[in-house]
C-alpha cells in the first residue's frame, strides 16, 4: 500500500515537473543573448545572441553588418547638460523619452541612415548608447538600447 502512495504522489507531481522542465527549456534562448560592456566597466547593455561582439569595447553589430550599437559612460556635469547637447548634436532627431533618469531620439544619422541614442544617469557618469541600423526595425533598436544600464 504505502508502494502505491509513492507511485501516485510521483505521478501526481510529473505535470510540475514536466512544467518546471519546459520552463528550463525555454530559459536558454534568452540567456544566449550578449552582453556588451563599456571600457571601464560601469555601463553594459544586451544584444541579440547571433549579432558579433565588437574589438573595441562597448561595440556590437549584427551578422549582416546593417545594425551596430556602441555604449559609452562619459563624465557629464549634469543629466541636463547631456540631455542639451544631444539635442544640439542630433538637431533633426525626435525626443521620444525625457525623464529625469531616462533620455531617448530617434531619427537619422548623417549618412541618412535610421537611429536610435539613449542615455541612462549612472551617477557621475552617464550610460550613453547608439545603435544605427539599415535593417530590423526601430521597435529592434530600442530593444536594444532598453537593456542599456549601470552596473
Amino acid at each position: 500500500m504505502k508502494h502505491r502512495n509513492l507511485i501516485a504522489r510521483t505521478l501526481s507531481a510529473s505535470p510540475i515537473i514536466f512544467l518546471v522542465a519546459l520552463l528550463t527549456a525555454a530559459l536558454p534562448a534568452h540567456a544566449q543573448d550578449k552582453t556588451i560592456t563599456t571600457r571601464d566597466g560601469s555601463c553594459s547593455a544586451t544584444v541579440p545572441a547571433s549579432w558579433v561582439v565588437g574589438s573595441f569595447p562597448g561595440s556590437a553589430g549584427s551578422a549582416d553588418k546593417k545594425a551596430s550599437v556602441i555604449i559609452s559612460s562619459p563624465r557629464y556635469s549634469s543629466f541636463a547638460t547631456f540631455k542639451d547637447n544631444a539635442r544640439k548634436v542630433y538637431a533633426n532627431d525626435k525626443v521620444t523619452k525625457d525623464s529625469a533618469t531616462e533620455f531617448e531620439m530617434e531619427g537619422k544619422t548623417e549618412n541618412g541612415k535610421p537611429n536610435v541614442y539613449r542615455g541612462v544617469a549612472a551617477g557621475s557618469k552617464l550610460c550613453i548608447g547608439e545603435v544605427i541600423y539599415e535593417s530590423g526595425t526601430t521597435d529592434d533598436a530600442r530593444k536594444i538600447l532598453s537593456t542599456l544600464k549601470a552596473k
